[in-house]
This record gives structure tokens, sequence and C-alpha cells, in this order.
């Protein structure tokens, strides 16, 4: 029996170390799948260059800057993701456990599911859970979140199995459907571009899960709600992209 082909979508900015060491003890032998990380790394980095060679993952460097959504529809592009195959887009911060992975894409196949994120727990202890109940923002709930820390387009509903929108923390995707979107919009250089794509999938009918039966750990640092940051800025300027393109000129929806 061939092995349904898993490619999981890794951006390095400076953080070869992270990457190493959330990834180095995870075993990826299994039956089912053949499961490779696709590297991306934006500063040359020799130690990871040498870590994909020794663990036979896809690495590539040239020395040129793009943005997240560029970065990961890049990798996609030279793994040479093809139909029938699960492209997983993931963070560098985030921490997999073997039985999670491979629970959560035996599930996701045999569900026949599109496009699907998972429970994402903030520690390593388990106690701090990310909110999976999303709704598309309007402006002031853009506002409200990046300056204010009041997710108003989040709802309750912890149990929620169709989020109108998932984190790019970790999104499992069929080949198909990253490509059916042509991948991320390339228009954000960072943020907001995870509720474009999902945003864009809602309007083709694809439907977005949410799986809470497996779980990540992702330790972030949420430092783009910092007023004074850079990122800041770069945050409320993806918003303002987002609600332009998208004709969004509402000022508020307050989540169910």
């Amino acid at each position: 029996m061939n092995k349904k082909e898993v490619y999981i979508s890794v951006v390095s900015h400076n953080q070869e170390n992270l990457i190493i060491d959330n990834f180095k003890n995870l075993d990826l032998k299994n039956e089912s799948f053949d499961i490779k990380f696709v590297l991306m790394d934006n500063t040359n980095s020799s130690k990871l260059e040498n870590f994909a060679k020794e663990n036979n993952h896809l690495y590539y460097a040239d020395e040129k800057t793009r943005g997240y959504g560029e970065n990961h529809n890049k990798n996609f592009e030279i793994a040479k993701v093809k139909e029938g195959d699960i492209f997983i887009v993931c963070n560098p911060d985030v921490i997999l456990e073997k039985d999670q992975l491979l629970g959560m894409l035996e599930s996701f196949v045999s569900r026949n599911k599109d496009f699907e994120n998972v429970t994402c727990y903030y520690d390593r202890e388990k106690t701090i859970l990310s909110n999976p109940d999303r709704y598309f923002p309007y402006l002031l709930n853009f506002v409200a979140s990046i300056v204010l820390r009041k997710r108003l387009h989040y709802g309750t509903n912890f149990d929620v199995i169709y989020p109108q929108w998932i984190s790019g923390e970790f999104m499992i995707i069929k080949a198909e459907v990253y490509k059916k979107l042509n991948g991320f919009d390339e228009d954000y250089f960072m943020y907001v571009e995870d509720i474009d794509l999902c945003y864009r999938a809602q309007k083709l009918g694809i439907k977005i899960t949410h799986n809470k039966d497996f779980y990540i750990i992702h330790e972030t640092q949420m430092d783009s709600r910092n007023i004074l940051s850079n990122r800041f800025k770069m945050h409320l300027k993806s918003a303002f992209t987002y609600l332009k393109k998208h004709k969004i000129y509402g000022i508020i929806k307050i989540a169910k």
C-alpha cells in the first residue's frame, strides 16, 4: 500500500534552534503516511540545512525575504505537492507529538475533510486553551483585538465544529484545496492572511472544520499586541488590507 504523502511547511526567521529543538525528537516513522518537513530558511542557516539533510526533510534558502504567506506558497511549490497529498502549515514554535499527529491525520483522511485545525494549547501543561470559536472580524473587532485585547469576534463554543476561520499557526489542508485557493494571498506580509484564506475558502463553499479530539502545543509570544511594536503596525496594516480587499465596511459585529 502506498503511503499518503504529508508535507509540514515551517518557516524560519533566525529560528533554527527553536525548530530543531521542537522537532528533532519527533519520530515520523509509521505505516500510513510519508511525512516530511519543508523548511523555508529566510536567513540561510547551515545548522538548519544540516538538520534537514540528516533527517531527510526538504530545505530551501535563496537569500530572499518573503512574507508569511509567500513563504508557505513557496514551500508548496518546491515540495511539488500533488493532488491527494496533505499540506500542513505549521509555526516554528509549535510542538507536535507523534500520536497526536498521526491521529489527526488518520481522522482527517477517514472523514474526508478539506481544511481543518485541532485543539491548541498555549502551554506545555495544557492549561491555556486557544479559543477555536472564531468569526470573521469587522473594523472595531480588529481594533479591540489588537489594541484592547478583547476578542469580540470570538464566540463561547469551545466544542465548535465549523468555525468561520482557523489560525495559521496550524492548518491541515488537502493539496487540491490549497491549490484551488491559490494558497495564501501574498499581498499580506504578516498577519491576517489566515483569515483571508479562510474567507476565500468559505466563499468557494469549502468547509473549515475544528477537530477537538487531537491537539498541538503552541508556545506563542503574541508580541504583535504591543502597540509600540513594528509588528503591531504590520498587524493593523494587514487588517485594513483585508477589510478593503473583501469590501467589509461594517463597523462591528459581535460573535454569537
